[in-house]
């Protein structure tokens, strides 16, 4: 570790050796140490030998030391301010970060009709400036990719996933490799590119990422002229809404980012220095498998008594399955409606109680219900929607991914809008109490004691079974995620940013996902879906523009 004394018979590593951020140097003010790492492990160094301590709840280790493997070191500070556990392979010593459990299963739930990639998309307006040449783009965008560690860093999988994966610095990355220049027309046909380019699986051989530049498009939002487009597309694994919007904030500043970039890269280790690592620590790792029964079982015994407290209601557990809750097809549509924040939050205040999160909610839900009626498919009950909500800011992890999903009814049986509204806003607080608990949060955790080809072949031998014909489905209908961009600041070559939106991935029988996206006083609903369910995009944006003046009807009566 930087800065400590070097301990007898163990190696030392070179700053040339280090490929990733930093370590984090010993601090004499403890309050600045990561809290959850004891000061004994803090010193342990990195060697051949396992140095995880041992959990006092099971003699194999507890589900919290998942990530100190074999010869990992302390702990690295990441761009969102988290840390996360080192390897070290082969005789150069490359550094390596294990991608956390929930990180890794977008990898694991990814199939060929379920890519599990987000495309973030930005419009510019230039004003009545000219608009940048693709020469100028180019060099904002890379001069500022190359200096963000995530960016840089590229997955290595485990042979036959004996392991979770590995993130590790590319040593052939240039970030001019993940720029692709479109020419853009208009909205139509930009919203078609943009699902296609969502659709694409990246490439695993370089960090998971692109970014398309679309120049010259019309008709985006309120802007009155061509817009440049730049669509940012990330693999879930790497990045969930709250981190992606951080590194698109570093993108589109005029101020150039804190370069992670290190001194010197080590090559990639090979395959069977992976493998053979990862058989070290199959010991280990089916120790932690053992006790996932005992501790599940426990996890259970708390969950019940928190509902015998009262401390909240659980959820419906089944919810009429709809056209739009089928197996999925590989094709997508994509479009968007946009909205005035202002707008809403005036008819937030006017409602009282609610937030513009739960007014978003009301509509989606109107529209869905719309929609299926219009079909002949009216559901038999109540709609449900999965909600993520953010713990970036509530507590420390080492995943990527911070957030739960709440499991929120849309109340699409209740005749009055605001009251719809009111009742959406009191299942949000109730299921927001059951997610963030001590028995759900033990139970997200329990996710680290599984190793990787557990839950690969498990998800397989899961989506070989035939299918079952059922009248329902497990908790929610569709996906409704809202991640706001903060203020309209953001610049690119001398164009300020006017609207964000973006396509949202698929997975399991969800036909549509909704994704709320805002910057500035511009909010956009998008609609990601598949074809083959959601028969008329055209007339469910349609519908959305309609539910929203439904409940503005019903606010301002």
């Amino acid at each position: 570790m930087c800065g400590q004394a070097r301990k007898p018979g163990r190696e030392r590593l070179s700053n040339d050796e280090i490929t990733n951020r930093p370590v984090l140097r010993r601090s004499r003010n403890r309050s600045a140490r990561n809290p959850t790492v004891s000061s004994s492990h803090r010193r342990r160094r990195i060697s051949g030998r396992r140095h995880a301590p041992k959990s006092a709840d099971s003699g194999c280790g507890g589900a919290n030391d998942t990530h100190r493997r074999r010869g990992s070191s302390p702990p690295t500070a990441k761009l969102d301010g988290t840390f996360t556990w080192e390897w070290r392979f082969g005789p150069r010593g490359t550094l390596m970060m294990q991608v956390d459990p929930r990180d890794a299963v977008f990898v694991y739930v990814e199939t060929p009709s379920a890519n599990q990639t987000s495309v973030s998309t930005f419009a510019f307006d230039s004003g009545e400036h000219p608009e940048p040449s693709r020469d100028e783009l180019l060099r904002w965008i890379t001069e500022r990719a190359g200096r963000i560690g995530i960016l840089r860093q590229r997955m290595i999988r485990v042979p036959f996933d004996l392991d979770h994966p590995y993130w590790a610095e590319d040593p052939a990355f240039a970030a001019e490799d993940h720029v692709v220049f479109h020419d853009g027309r208009g909205w139509e046909e930009l919203r078609t590119l943009l699902a296609d380019i969502q659709r694409r699986p990246l490439n695993p051989s370089r960090p998971l990422w692109e970014i398309h530049v679309v120049t010259g498009v019309a008709g985006v939002a309120e802007i009155p002229g061509a817009a440049t487009v730049v669509a940012i597309k990330m693999h879930h694994s790497m990045a969930d809404g709250g981190l992606g919007a951080k590194i698109s904030r570093q993108l589109f500043t005029e101020n150039l980012p804190t370069d992670e970039r290190p001194a010197a890269v080590a090559a990639i280790p090979s395959r069977l220095s992976m493998a053979a690592a990862a058989v070290s620590s199959l010991p280990r790792n089916l120790c932690l498998l053992a006790g996932f029964v005992p501790r599940a079982r426990r996890v259970q015994r708390l969950m019940r008594a928190e509902r015998a407290q009262g401390m909240y209601e659980a959820p419906a557990a089944l919810r009429p399955r709809t056209v739009l809750n089928q197996p999925l097809g590989p094709e997508r549509v994509f479009d968007a409606v946009f909205f005035s924040v202002p707008e809403l939050r005036a008819m937030r205040s006017a409602i009282g109680g609610v937030t513009v999160n739960d007014l978003m909610l009301t509509i989606v839900g109107s529209t869905m219900h719309r929609y299926l009626c219009e079909v002949d498919a009216v559901p038999d009950g109540s709609l449900a929607a999965g909600v993520p909500l953010s713990t970036r800011d509530a507590a420390e992890a080492t995943s990527r991914n911070r957030f739960v999903t709440l499991a929120v009814d849309l109340h699409t049986d209740l005749p009055d809008l605001v009251e719809r509204a009111r009742a959406i806003h009191a299942t949000v607080l109730m299921d927001t109490v059951r997610k963030t608990g001590p028995g759900e949060t033990q139970f997200d955790a329990l996710a680290n004691s599984i190793p990787g080809f557990v839950v690969r072949n498990g998800l397989r031998v899961l989506g070989a079974l035939p299918a079952r014909q059922s009248s329902t489905i497990r908790l929610a209908n569709t996906l409704v995620t809202n991640v706001p961009k903060g203020p309209a600041d953001m610049v690119l070559c001398g164009s300020t940013v006017a609207a964000n939106f973006g396509v949202a991935p698929l997975v399991g029988l969800g036909g549509v996902v909704h994704s709320v996206s805002s910057v500035g006083d511009s909010l956009a609903v998008n609609i990601t879906a598949d074809p083959r369910q959601l028969r008329d995009d055209r007339r469910y944006a349609e519908l959305l523009r309609e539910s929203f003046e439904d409940l503005k009807a019903a606010v301002y009566p």
